[in-house]
């Protein structure tokens, strides 16, 4: 895999999540008028996390489906841009691109949690190829408890990096927490 596939794709996925974090904002917090791509970014996991449980009811996180759902933040991110003002969101930006690139190395650098092999990446695999994942917890220890992190990751799944983005959402809480703390 490239490394350039990774890295525009890690890109792509915190810009999509920040237009679902103004796309959460505008429908439950009409009221607010500072925009800070943190805590966007933060309401966009929350949405994408709500978003991921709903969905694999009915459909599987495939490509389809994730490519339909990474557009969508995208289209958010664009209306983000045109409602607001350039001089402030361009602030933004430029700390928003800072963080990610240092946070980027963390990708690179980080290995992945000891039960990864276990169950977190199968949980995660299936996920992205079947729906209505019911009762799957009489085959493997693991499959008993089901975690947000599994179903945020299911939504990365995505032609070019296939699964090699499952562990993508603890980068993604780590830089939206530093351009909160910022």
């Amino acid at each position: 895999m490239s490394l350039l596939i990774l890295i525009s794709t890690f890109l792509l996925i915190l810009i999509s999540l920040i237009g679902y974090g103004y796309i959460f904002v505008k429908l439950f917090c009409k009221d607010t008028k500072e925009i800070n791509f943190g805590y966007l970014g933060i309401f966009g996991l929350i949405l994408s996390i709500f978003i991921s449980y709903s969905s694999n009811f009915f459909l599987p996180h495939n490509y389809f489906f994730n490519s339909i759902y990474l557009l969508s933040g995208l289209v958010g991110f664009v209306i983000l841009f045109k409602q607001n003002s350039l001089i402030y969101i361009k602030k933004e930006f430029l700390i928003f691109i800072t963080v990610s690139f240092f946070s980027l190395l963390s990708l690179l650098i980080f290995k992945n949690h000891d039960d990864f092999p276990y169950y977190h990446f199968v949980y995660t695999y299936n996920l992205t190829q079947f729906n209505l994942n019911i009762g799957i917890g009489q085959f493997n220890h693991g499959f008993r408890t089901p975690s947000s992190i599994f179903y945020i990751n299911s939504l990365f799944y995505l032609p070019f990096i296939q699964y090699f983005s499952f562990n993508f959402a603890a980068v993604i809480i780590l830089v939206f927490s530093n351009i909160i703390l910022l």
